[in-house]
């Protein structure tokens, strides 16, 4: 009776693997196959004042900083390059307790003559009480109704603040993610999988709301925004995920992207795979209203995307040990844990001696391997109180 119990539990472990990352994609495709999309016409200002300016949008960058001297005097440029009127945006930098010259750069790249017509706040926070904290304190500073948020590494394109007026100006739009892109191409296996993610979000997006946003570039109405707990490991996720429990969209906007400038390697990429997981397993905990029916596709996507995701690595463990328990009941288990070893000794051996396969599908599996072994540890971290409570350089 127990292996009939296990056989089926196994049986229905397997399915939820197959549905995440393959029936659930097909799902998607097949329902926005014929579905016509409605973009809204990002307008070409080209920097030429008229009197349609006073009908932009108003918008706050808020851009929490810790240890940012690198990329700090590039950003804040960056937005001073930007296509709208100066009037219509501020910025506000706020430095988290930072160790290095952040705040003095910041303040000497405000005086450039480029940078003059720029609107900003600049506080300097002496202690580090992490990035929740300091977005909080950053809403509560801003000065217009609508909230943009972005990293400081990431440049933005000069048309950003085009596309979200566009966007906004849609009265059941309450929130839009821009795309995002490496400035430095990462591995194979890394660009198959955002270009995987991008898909997702362009779909779930077209027929009801992106789960979550890219920290990179988005924006929200300020009446949207929801204070969220400061333990909170994925920001980017939980507050666009509060505009959606409001009844709001959130719209994927990929014609519009944010280039990343930091060079992340293979282990940045999974030690911040490890945070994220950490922040999937959270949230997961925090947004399970989520997965009612009244939110529609919604419940849907968060159940069969993120849900599935954050509880994704004990479904692996759950098949390899259930799979060792039931080799005596069939060859065909033998068969199936025998192929399991060999993935999981190739992935291993492939890091031990640092090797790349050649065969493109190949370092996609690796790269999902190490993610997921990654996301069991970034889990265990949470579940047993061993995550950061402050935000730390990866």
């Amino acid at each position: 009776m127990l292996n009939i119990i296990l056989i089926c539990i196994f049986i229905l472990a397997i399915f939820l693997v197959t549905y995440h990352h393959v029936f659930y994609p097909v799902m998607l495709k097949l329902v926005t196959k014929n579905k016509k999309i409605d973009k809204p016409t990002i307008t070409n200002r080209h920097y030429t004042f008229s009197a349609e300016d006073k009908k932009l949008t108003c918008f706050s960058i808020i851009i929490p900083a810790f240890n940012e001297a690198k990329f700090i005097a590039e950003k804040i440029r960056n937005l001073s390059f930007i296509d709208y009127p100066s009037d219509r945006y501020e910025f506000i930098l706020l430095c988290d307790g930072c160790h290095d010259d952040t705040h003095d750069i910041a303040l000497q790249t405000f005086t450039e003559l480029s940078c003059h017509d720029l609107k900003y706040q600049l506080i300097n926070f002496k202690e580090n009480r992490g990035k929740v904290a300091v977005i909080k304190d950053g809403v509560t500073r801003a000065k217009f109704d609508n909230i943009v948020f972005s990293d400081v590494s990431a440049l933005l394109p000069v048309n950003s603040l085009l596309m979200l007026d566009s966007h906004f100006k849609n009265p059941v739009v309450g929130a839009v993610s821009g795309g995002y892109k490496f400035a430095q191409k990462g591995t194979a296996g890394e660009q198959c999988y955002w270009r995987y993610q991008s898909m997702i979000k362009s779909r779930e997006s077209s027929i009801a709301s992106v789960l979550g946003a890219h920290g990179a570039f988005y924006a929200l109405k300020k009446s949207c925004y929801e204070d969220i707990p400061t333990d909170t490991i994925n920001d980017d996720f939980l507050i666009p995920m509060n505009v959606i429990k409001l009844g709001y969209r959130v719209i994927y906007e990929p014609r519009v992207v944010a280039i990343e400038l930091e060079q992340v390697n293979l282990d940045q990429d999974m030690n911040r795979r490890l945070r994220i997981a950490a922040g999937n397993f959270q949230q997961l905990v925090y947004l399970l209203p989520l997965l009612s029916p009244k939110y529609g596709w919604n419940a849907i996507n968060f159940a069969s995307g993120k849900a599935l995701r954050a509880i994704m690595p004990f479904i692996f463990v759950f098949i390899l040990v259930c799979n060792i328990y039931l080799v005596p009941v069939h060859l065909f288990f033998m068969l199936l844990l025998a192929c399991q070893i060999c993935l999981y000794s190739f992935v291993m051996l492939i890091n031990l001696f640092h090797f790349s396969p050649k065969l493109s599908a190949l370092k996609l599996i690796c790269y999902m391997v190490n993610g997921y072994w990654f996301a069991l540890k970034g889990s265990l971290k949470y579940i047993f109180g061993l995550q950061e409570k402050v935000w730390t350089k990866i």
